[in-house]
């Protein structure tokens, strides 16, 4: 009779883990976030997952493959997949997180999981799949051509005198006192005669100085491409530490920038440049020509290209003939040692 009693428990349970298996997935809900969807090349992203079950049983066994979208690296792996098995209690949820990088500049998206459930005995088990959305996007790296860090460090150290000698003849923020070291042209003469003592004039400087980035997608090699975004990015961040205002104009898919600075600034741009697939819209011509129509005063060019022909060069010098300073021109050469 007790055995009678026992089998039939045995049988009980293996009916109800028949049952109960292919409707375990009804109740359970994984989630993903991501803590940053722009990113160096390389950069340490975390990828952070909850997965809760709702039923009021146990999830005996589990199997979840993630995959991080494709392309992407986890760490400690050579892929982009990381497993684990779970036993999960009811009304209970397991967290983790997926370490991973992404190698090179481009756009990645969406991954995709797996979640099999199954019984104590793995007679019968269920697969459940659906994608991880995401929407990454790792920026150009850093130029480390040496080149093109000095000419850079030369001519935007120029732009900050200019600013600071010039004295911006719109918008003065107040009066300082006189310490012998600022130009004669920063004293007021009116106001330090109110006062009795030398007052010199607190311009806001960053309004008369503005620069313009101007990228030419027209022709070269996917490298030289690449290392014209690199160059472009060590531009902005330079600009950016001197906080001088810049716009953008490219012929090639990444568009065109108003004139801005600041964080929101500068991720809207490495955004776009890290979205791009390297395609040209219109002629190396026609991008100079837009650049003569839309010059501001007081305005400092940076051309950056693959390197140029001499037809580009007298294209250049129409740009040249209507710019109040000499143009930074920083040609994406390839065939050096030294490389980006």
């Amino acid at each position: 009779m007790s055995r009678l009693i026992i089998y039939g428990i045995i049988i009980m349970i293996l009916l109800m883990q028949v049952l109960i298996t292919p409707r375990i997935s009804r109740h359970l809900f994984l989630s993903f976030s991501f803590d940053t969807e722009l990113a160096e090349p390389g950069e340490k992203i975390i990828c952070n997952c909850r997965l809760n079950n709702f039923w009021f049983l146990p999830v005996v066994y589990m199997r979840l493959y993630e995959f991080m979208p494709e392309g992407a690296v986890v760490s400690g792996r050579k892929d982009n997949k990381q497993s684990h098995r779970i036993f999960l209690l009811p009304y209970s949820s397991y967290d983790h997180k997926i370490i991973f990088t992404l190698p090179k500049r481009g756009v990645y998206r969406n991954g995709k999981y797996y979640m099999e459930t199954g019984d104590f005995w793995g007679f019968k088990s269920n697969i459940l799949s659906d994608i991880i959305k995401a929407n990454l996007v790792a920026m150009p790296r850093r130029c480390e051509d040496e080149f093109v860090i000095n000419a850079l460090g030369g001519y935007i150290g120029d732009i900050s005198v200019r600013r600071f000698i010039m004295e911006d003849p719109v918008l003065t923020m107040g009066y300082l006192d006189y310490t012998g070291r600022e130009p004669m042209k920063k004293i007021s003469w009116k106001h330090s005669a109110k006062v009795g003592k030398l007052m010199v004039k607190n311009s806001d400087y960053t309004v008369d100085a503005t620069a313009a980035i101007v990228l030419n997608m027209e022709r070269g090699s996917v490298k030289e491409k690449e290392k014209s975004l690199e160059i472009v990015r060590t531009i902005c961040e330079q600009l950016e530490a001197e906080h001088i205002p810049y716009q953008f104009i490219s012929n090639g898919d990444i568009g065109s920038l108003k004139e801005g600075y600041g964080k929101i600034h500068f991720e809207r741009l490495m955004t776009k440049m890290g979205k791009s697939v390297l395609c040209s819209y219109f002629s190396f011509d026609k991008l100079i020509e837009k650049c003569i129509r839309e010059q501001k005063k007081n305005c400092s060019y940076f051309v950056v290209s693959a390197p140029l022909r001499d037809q580009d060069r007298e294209t250049l010098t129409r740009l040249q003939r209507f710019s109040e300073y000499e143009i930074c021109v920083l040609e994406a050469e390839v065939n050096k040692d030294v490389a980006c």
